[in-house]
């Protein structure tokens, strides 16, 4: 049985997800956002970064890593 929540999904390079950040997993080495509309799947490093943004509109863009942001 997975830790993940079932429609947890991986960013594809160029792609972004971007919503009001709900909760934040640290699961089996990695990071989960939760949004609204879903889940993603991160690497665990970005854990706390996601953290310090709880609450807020992000923005996270896969191109050569990983670029999390707020937004307006």
């Amino acid at each position: 049985m997975s830790a993940f929540p079932p429609d947890a999904r991986s960013l594809r390079d160029l792609d972004e997800a971007r919503g009001q950040l709900l909760k934040v997993l640290d699961r089996e080495g990695f990071a989960v956002a939760v949004f609204s509309w879903g889940a993603i799947s991160l690497p665990g490093e970005l854990a706390s970064r996601l953290h310090e943004l709880l609450g807020k509109k992000i923005g996270i863009l896969r191109l050569d890593g990983y670029h999390v942001r707020e937004v307006e």
